[in-house]
């Protein structure tokens, strides 16, 4: 495995419990509520640390309400994982909603130290 590929993969793990699928790539057919780890920018910067985006997707199926109660939810489980993987937590966008597909998702920024 790649150092990049380990630090998606040391994303992941450190939010298999969150009691939603995650995945360590986009997978080819979203399916929320879940979780979504890809490359962030930079990807990898001079020093050596690598940029990911933890995206959480929340289905509005419910209303709006209840799709901004879950999110947040979720976002706050993410976050919390994270820290408690030590893994470098940073900013959380704002929810944003796909009309297109019924999905609100926020995205949570991490960095962590890679060799490569």
């Amino acid at each position: 495995m790649t150092a990049l590929g380990g630090a998606r993969s040391r994303v992941a793990g450190a939010l298999t419990d969150l009691g939603v699928p995650v995945h360590p790539q986009p997978p080819n057919n979203l399916q929320p509520p879940c979780v979504v780890v890809q490359p962030g920018s930079p990807w990898l910067d001079s020093a050596g640390h690598a940029s990911l985006e933890v995206t959480s997707y929340a289905n509005p199926a419910g209303g709006n309400e209840a799709a901004l109660g879950n999110m947040e939810e979720l976002v706050e489980a993410v976050r919390a994982a994270l820290r408690a993987a030590s893994i470098g937590v940073h900013d959380t966008d704002q929810p944003r909603a796909n009309p297109d597909g019924g999905v609100l998702s926020a995205t949570t920024y991490v960095t962590l130290n890679v060799r490569c």
